[in-house]
């Protein structure tokens, strides 16, 4: 799947998981590209449009629902440390946009280009866990390589330090020296033999290193995958591997004295002048470590998302942290009231349904308000249908949210809202009525049920959240459909991005820029989105349902046969090709295309834009050229 959000841009918000060198950067999703999730066999392609919801249209059981899921499942598996425990989601490539400035701050010291994009891919658990950009792959690729790079660098200085050691120990014909002491950092003596093994184990692991990393960040053309640097705990400490020479007064027997002039000054001279190289060798290593050890780090904690690790702002950990943040911010789903359908069996072994909300109301509450500390076990009780209660102070609290978010049309209705529960069983929701009547949510109307859910819903999701609705306001009035689609586009005003699926003219926005027609093949559920709005208007009186037959007409006709037919309505129409070329604003090629690559690979159908603007300048009806 191919996923590119577009919803508003995000902005990673500060908190104690945040890396704090992001706070205000901002990234842009722009289309979604699904593939192989139940009716989704081929790739469809969802876009998503600024201040606009995300609609599709379609006959029942076209897929809808399926893209619905597909979306919220990708959303579950990136919000979710370790990717989603149930079903897998589908393949899917995220589209992800950023400005100048953020990509900046997200590479400081790289030069950015004015449009910086990439495409971020799921891996086996449903995670992202790699990108795809010719831009933005180089730019993670070069610290790879610099590590590398690096590495060799120290093996080189390491190689001069041991060489100024040989020289010191030994001379120049390898005979030891005397009159000197080796002094450590310590200012403490130490030997020639455990400083070159200090710096020989140095080479290893960074040998070792360097080639761990290229192995893990493999870089295939365009694309990276991010790997794991779990073994890496810091190359050897560079203050074990400085050293300098100390002048020892030889100790002369008496006959010596007489025979042997010891010129005192010129030796301190030497060694001096020795210890100025031996600190110029050591301080090369010493930096090529310390930056070498800071690399690492940085990648480590960079390329690896890994919950249990101590938050790090180093550049690339956050780069990955906020694509994973970005398509798994908190996503809202709510069903179709008729999805919800549950077969219960009452007292008698009589069976009847039941539509129960609370059970997503209490979902949306401990995913998007709760905040104790065993918010996940109940996360996790829920979603798998087990015997569930909350705790008091849970309970209190979902309560007190629940009156905090009473809908408006409501709120002379109502004395309070209560939660009760059994032991082991869902809480129930009670709306104690102004009338002294205590009645269950469960028991109310359908309408009644959705908006109240929709409502609660819709008050807990923050800028950059993901609100996807599966026929929103199916069980409302005309009249608060409109309202709906009101309220569901201030939503996208405040930075909420807002998909849903209608079959109702009435929540279909003015602007047709966002909407997408769904139609089952014998391929399974495609997507179509047409950009000529004002000559699809023209052509469907400005219905798009009418539009919708068209669509799937279009997609189910015999493509030679339209090619063919398109031709000769041009040719009876103008007196030649380049008069049609020139009228209809299309290429001659183009037009010949359709008659001369019928049987060949070149061969193109007519897009349907261009079918409808040849039926309008040709006075035909559309349905005649199909």
């Amino acid at each position: 799947m191919n996923c590119e959000f577009v919803p508003q841009s995000y902005i990673c918000g500060k908190n104690e998981n945040t890396p704090q060198l992001l706070t205000e950067v901002y990234m842009r999703i722009t289309k979604i590209e699904i593939t192989n999730y139940k009716s989704i066999k081929e790739p469809i392609e969802i876009n998503f449009y600024n201040g606009l919801p995300t609609v599709l249209i379609g006959k029942n059981g076209s897929g809808k629902t399926n893209i619905l899921e597909a979306l919220n499942a990708i959303a579950e598996a990136n919000g979710n440390y370790f990717g989603l425990h149930r079903e897998l989601p589908p393949s899917y490539r995220v589209h992800i946009r950023l400005e100048k400035e953020d990509a900046e701050k997200l590479f400081p010291g790289k030069n950015i280009d004015e449009k910086c994009e990439f495409v971020a891919c799921s891996g086996e658990n449903g995670k992202i866990d790699r990108i795809e950009s010719e831009y933005l792959v180089p730019l993670l690729r070069s610290e790879v390589d610099e590590i590398s790079d690096l590495a060799g660098e120290l093996k080189d200085a390491l190689d001069t330090y041991t060489r100024q050691l040989n020289k010191i120990a030994y001379g120049d014909n390898e005979h030891p020296l005397r009159g000197f002491q080796i002094i450590n950092f310590k200012n403490s003596t130490t030997n020639y033999d455990f400083l070159k093994g200090q710096a020989e184990m140095v080479i290893r692991e960074a040998e070792k290193f360097a080639g761990f990393v290229k192995a893990n960040f493999a870089a295939e053309e365009s694309s990276m995958k991010f790997g794991y640097v779990n073994y890496y705990y810091g190359l050897n400490d560079p203050k074990y591997l400085s050293f300098k020479l100390r002048y020892v007064k030889p100790d002369l027997a008496p006959f010596e004295e007489k025979f042997i002039t010891v010129n005192e000054t010129a030796i301190k001279r030497e060694i001096t002048k020795i210890n100025k190289a031996a600190k110029a060798a050591c301080d090369k290593v010493t930096d090529l470590l310390y930056e070498l050890d800071e690399r690492a780090k940085r990648l480590k904690n960079a390329l690896t998302y890994n919950p249990m690790m101590p938050v790090n702002v180093g550049v690339f950990y956050s780069f990955i942290w906020k694509v994973q943040r970005c398509v798994g911010a908190k996503c809202a789903f709510l069903r179709n009231e008729s999805s919800n359908v549950i077969f219960k069996t009452d007292d008698r072994e009589r069976e009847y349904f039941r539509d129960d909300n609370t059970r997503t109301i209490l979902q949306t509450y401990l995913g998007k308000v709760y905040t104790g500390d065993d918010k996940d076990e109940l996360q996790k009780q829920i979603g798998e249908n087990k015997d569930f209660s909350l705790p008091d102070g849970a309970l209190n609290d979902f309560e007190k949210s629940l009156n905090e978010h009473i809908p408006e049309f409501e709120n002379g209705m109502y004395e309070r809202i209560a939660v009760e529960q059994s032991n082991g069983k869902l809480p129930s929701i009670l709306l104690h009525e102004k009338s002294g009547e205590i009645v269950d949510l469960n028991s109310t109307s359908a309408g009644r049920r959705w908006y109240f859910t929709y409502y609660f819903m819709k008050n807990t999701l923050e800028n950059g959240d993901l609100f996807i609705i599966d026929e929103p306001a199916a069980m409302l009035h005309p009249l608060a459909q409109k309202e709906v689609l009101k309220e569901l586009l201030q939503l996208e005003s405040r930075g909420i991005k807002v998909i849903y699926s209608t079959h109702s003219p009435y929540l279909i926005p003015n602007d047709w820029k966002s909407v997408h027609f769904v139609a089952m093949t014998d391929s399974g559920t495609t997507v179509t989105q047409e950009n000529k709005y004002d000559a699809l208007k023209q052509v469907t009186g400005g219905d798009i349902f009418d539009l919708q037959e068209l669509l799937e007409r279009y997609q189910k006709c015999d493509k030679e046969a339209v090619a063919h037919q398109c031709y000769h309505v041009i040719l009876g129409s103008f007196e030649n090709i380049d008069e049609a070329a020139e009228k209809l604003n299309l290429g001659v090629s183009a037009i010949e295309s359709w008659r001369k690559n019928i049987n060949s690979k070149k061969f193109r159908c007519p897009k349907l834009e261009n079918i409808i603007l040849i039926a309008e300048k040709t006075g035909r009806n559309i349905t005649d050229l199909f």
